[in-house]
């Protein structure tokens, strides 16, 4: 019998963070991860000589005194993360209709960049981005005053159609479509998507947009070292098999069948609907678990990794999206043939070079439906046909890219491919889903889920609490953390040393 004061079930970011929050605030703690691998989103791969990235791919709000460069001073991180920042004049580049719009940094810098294409439009991205800045700082505690209420600040932004702010705001319908050109990051739906999610998630790279150098496993690494350096675990191989639950407490987690870890608090970082499934009895009501296991799941993502022989491509500072439709809102309704409207390219930073690479990334929309056949097996073993079906859409792919950014296809040594199958079985999310539930702003009790739950010692943190991304995770794992350690202490301690 192994006794902890926590016990963390996944070890993506979301219980990473907990894990280390709560071992530096003196509680001891373990962290169970059934892959061989910590980290879910975090983790890397290496081929041919290239590191690749799974799910982290650039971070935002990591300026001095910004959201994420407060809570990673407080986890001692900031000074030993490898980092290189974006090109502050265009971090993120929209190229549509045969044009480029940069995204800059800094709020007024994002306007007057926009500006000087749509000048007719300025007065309006200046009230697109006062909202943006609001929201961000309403979600920031360094930048709430104790006394000032948030809850229902925050429910209407998430009550609010993301979709029906921007046609209240923006005239011009090519603007409109050049805003929602970051959408692959938050897995944007036209009559789904809560005002909150783009713009907390783009309030942040707008205050600091960041590449981990030689991949972003790096900050699993230093939060498992946190962990460890306090006294904790975190223990691969650990398969979480089924939680006992006594009245509304829990005891213990059992282990691969046989063994049992035992607990003052428990905090889940798997998708809910894989919890709902380990849990004995009537802990959750069946309306809970019907709600959650009705909830739609965000797009997933085909991935295709390019490697170079030596650092032969060169490096960009600078995230592309390119589209080949009409509707940016309509990147996941395509056919066989409409596939793919869209995609995005991360070069990756390494730290022999500041001007080339030899790891390149892109990402699109892939349809959960499209991997029927192979659903029930598992990475290494789906077959022939798995294998020709990922190389049809990878060449596909290519030539979409070749025609988009000439010679690059050149200087590919090998790819390799990934699907939402892959994602699935390496960060265990719901249909390999890329940000985890669909957030409704129609319904925004059924999706939005807290960290509390009818379990007393049972918390939950993770992408599907607050929202995805690090800054958003790092904002749920806040809020879950305070849960133990009160709101004020915590943010007293995060804020102010």
């Amino acid at each position: 019998m192994n006794h902890f004061d926590v016990v963390i079930i996944g070890s993506g970011l979301g219980g990473l963070l907990c894990g280390s929050i709560l071992s530096r605030e003196g509680y001891h703690v373990c962290v169970l991860e059934k892959n061989t691998q910590y980290g879910g989103c975090m983790q890397t791969f290496k081929r041919n000589g290239s590191v690749f990235d799974t799910g982290i791919h650039y971070v935002g709000g990591l300026d001095e005194g910004k959201i994420l460069h407060t809570f990673f001073s407080y986890l001692n991180l900031t000074e030993r993360l490898k980092l290189r920042k974006l090109d502050e004049e265009g971090y993120d580049v929209i190229r549509y209709r045969g044009r480029e719009y940069e995204y800059a940094m800094g709020y007024q810098r994002f306007v007057d960049t926009l500006a000087r294409k749509f000048p007719r439009e300025k007065n309006a991205l200046a009230a697109y981005t006062g909202k943006m800045l609001e929201i961000g700082e309403t979600v920031n505690p360094c930048k709430v005053r104790e006394n000032k209420p948030v809850t229902s600040k925050y429910l209407e932004y998430y009550n609010t159609s993301y979709d029906h702010f921007l046609n209240s705001t923006i005239t011009d319908p090519l603007l409109k479509n050049v805003l929602v050109g970051m959408s692959p990051v938050y897995s944007g739906v036209r009559d789904r998507t809560p005002l909150y999610i783009p713009m907390m998630i783009h309030s942040t790279y707008i205050d600091g947009a960041y590449r981990f150098v030689d991949g972003g496993s790096q900050l699993g690494d230093l939060l498992v070292k946190n962990i460890t350096d306090c006294g904790g675990m975190v223990l691969t191989g650990m398969k979480v098999t089924r939680i006992p639950v006594r009245r509304d407490h829990m005891e213990a987690v059992e282990v691969n069948g046989t063994e049992y870890f035992t607990g003052r608090y428990f905090i889940s970082n798997i998708h809910p609907k894989n919890l709902t499934v380990l849990v004995e009895g009537n802990a959750f009501t069946r309306a809970f678990v019907n709600r959650i296991n009705s909830t739609e799941e965000t797009y997933g993502m085909f991935s295709l990794y390019l490697s170079s022989a030596g650092h032969g491509f060169k490096y960009v500072n600078k995230n592309y999206y390119c589209y080949h439709t009409g509707e940016l809102w309509d990147l996941g309704n395509y056919s066989g043939d409409t596939w793919p409207k869209g995609y995005m390219v991360h070069f990756s930073p390494v730290s022999e070079h500041a001007d080339r690479t030899n790891a390149v990334i892109i990402n699109t929309y892939m349809k959960w439906d499209e991997l029927t056949p192979w659903i029930d097996s598992h990475t290494g073993a789906r077959g022939a046909g798995y294998e020709s079906f990922k190389k049809k859409k990878a060449e596909k792919l290519l030539l979409l890219l070749e025609k988009d950014f000439p010679g690059l296809t050149g200087k590919l040594a090998t790819w390799y491919a990934s699907t939402p199958l892959t994602y699935r079985d390496y960060t265990g999310t719901h249909e390999g889903s890329a940000y985890g539930i669909l957030k409704d702003y129609r319904n925004p009790f059924k999706t939005m889920i807290l960290p509390g739950t009818h379990i007393k010692n049972l918390l939950l943190t993770g992408q599907n609490i607050n929202t995805h991304g690090i800054a958003g995770v790092t904002i749920g794992a806040f809020l879950t953390c305070s849960e133990l350690l009160g709101k004020a202490y915590l943010k007293k301690k995060i804020c102010h040393g």
